[in-house]
């Protein structure tokens, strides 16, 4: 009988103890190697029972190990992942893998290149009422409509994990992170799925808080997931209506009295199947992309992401939360449809620094422009700058051939607007078009006009370059060719 794996626990937050709880109870295949946690209150407990780090990459350098657990805070996934990736050791990571998608296809991506197994926890799908289910409707009737329902007040969830209340941490609220599990019930009972509409109510802080999503399967089977942070109770089911007109029922929650008391069974069950691939090389890779990429496909529909609020801690819906839907609605104060240097207005330039090139082209990317010409960044914001040959500029328009340059570190608050140039290490690159926000609160994408698409590699780009964003008004010459203003000039020097 083959030893046990050594296995190590990257963060010891509010879920960490189910993963603990499921290695110990499955010590014929996992035996606990070492844990890790910022906090050393957190590593106090383990301290008698395995060696414990306050940083992983010590970790993954000193301790002996044939896998690891990553449940850090979202925001955290993707580079530790990547990280332990590096290692050329098997990861198991509590969903959702990311909170970019662009960031979980790079991990797939290295996965894949290593042959290093990379696997999402959705524990939901090994729930004992789900796989019921399952093997029911394997054997009846075809299903004709699914419902998904995860309901819960996510302050009696968290602990002191008060990062999922934050949307820049969490990566936007009960979308970003119960929406995982939730689409991969969906993609488990009906095949793959898209979505089709969305609508995300957000308190006042830009937590999303509720959400009703409908999707469709390949198959053309309807799929309907609602979700909320703010329900007096707690309700986990699925509801499948199958041809013939009967009904089917899965309550994950059904026969655990305690409070959290399905999520035990559960996480053996992840660990039983991150083992199982493990050893019979199965690819799991694609699972937490696809989920990520829903999730985003969701927030993209409900017309505006969720904002970033930065040091927002979030607080429970309230009345007068507004659905953010694919409606057009008048622009607020401060916000416009066309560019500011058509206004009377004056404004400095925007400077900031290149922090990573990027070296890709897509003819498909999907992305919309939003309704609004100009937007306000703050000094340390990351936005990606993408270029593109495409030139409507009306709300909505969607933008497919595309161009990735790198992401830009702002050096200081201003204003973007629509017809700014864009200027890197002392070139001129283009003009602005206007902005995508699929991947807020992560970051927003600027578009950027160009003749044709150019990545980071086409224009031999490098960290550290210096990115400017001049007012259109004062980047072009009396003749008409575009030069950068000379105190722009000097302080490039």
């Amino acid at each position: 009988m083959a030893a046990p794996r050594r296995i190590a626990v990257i963060g010891l937050g509010a879920i960490s103890r189910f993963y603990l709880a499921a290695i110990e109870e499955s010590a014929a295949a996992w035996q606990l190697a070492a844990v890790c946690d910022v906090s050393p209150e957190r590593l106090a407990p383990h301290r008698d029972r395995c060696p414990v780090f306050t940083d992983h990459r010590a970790l993954l350098a000193e301790a002996r190990l044939d896998a690891v657990v990553v449940a850090v805070p979202n925001d955290r996934h993707a580079a530790i992942t990547a990280d332990v990736l590096a290692a050329g050791l098997p990861v198991c990571v509590e969903k959702p893998l990311a909170t970019r998608a662009a960031d979980a296809e790079a991990l797939v991506e290295q996965a894949r290149a290593r042959g290093v197994c990379l696997f999402t926890a959705f524990h939901r799908r090994y729930n004992r009422e789900v796989r019921r289910l399952v093997r029911e409707l394997r054997a009846g009737a075809a299903p004709a409509e699914l419902a998904i329902r995860y309901f819960e007040r996510i302050e009696e969830h968290i602990g002191d994990d008060a990062w999922y209340l934050d949307p820049a941490r969490c990566g936007g609220g009960c979308v970003a992170d119960n929406g995982p599990n939730a689409y991969d019930l969906a993609r488990l009972l009906a095949g793959e799925v898209r979505v089709e509409h969305a609508e995300v109510v957000r308190d006042r802080f830009g937590t999303d808080r509720r959400a009703t999503v409908r999707l469709r399967s390949r198959a053309g089977l309807p799929v309907r997931v609602e979700l909320d942070w703010s329900y007096p109770g707690e309700v986990k089911d699925v509801t499948v209506r199958l041809a013939d007109g009967a009904v089917r029922t899965a309550d994950m929650l059904r026969g655990f009295r305690a409070f959290k008391g399905s999520l035990w069974h559960e996480y053996v069950g992840v660990l039983d199947d991150f083992d199982h691939a493990i050893r019979m090389a199965t690819d799991r890779t694609g699972d937490g992309l696809v989920a990520l990429s829903l999730v985003e496909e969701t927030y993209r529909l409900a017309c505006h992401p969720p904002a970033r609020v930065p040091g927002s801690r979030g607080r429970p819906a309230e009345d007068g939360d507004q659905p953010m839907h694919r409606e057009s609605r008048q622009p607020m104060n401060g916000e416009s449809h066309e560019p500011m240097h058509g206004e009377s207005a004056v404004k400095h330039a925007t400077h900031g620094t290149l922090v990573k090139v990027l070296t890709h082209r897509r003819d498909d990317r999907g992305m919309r422009l939003e309704d609004f010409a100009s937007r306000c960044v703050r000094r340390g914001e990351i936005h990606e700058l993408v270029t593109t040959d495409q030139r409507e500029t009306a709300p909505g328009t969607r933008v497919d051939r595309v161009g990735f340059l790198g992401f830009a570190e702002m050096g200081c608050g201003g204003v973007l607007d629509r017809g700014d140039r864009v200027w890197i290490d002392g070139r001129p690159v283009g003009t602005v078009l206007g902005f995508d926000s699929c991947h807020f609160p992560n970051h927003y994408n600027i578009l950027i006009s160009v003749p044709e698409p150019v990545t980071g590699r086409d224009l031999a780009l490098a960290p550290r370059a210096d990115v400017r964003f001049v007012p259109a008004a004062t980047a072009a010459g009396p003749d008409g060719t575009t030069e950068m203003p000379e105190e722009e000039i000097e302080e490039l020097r």
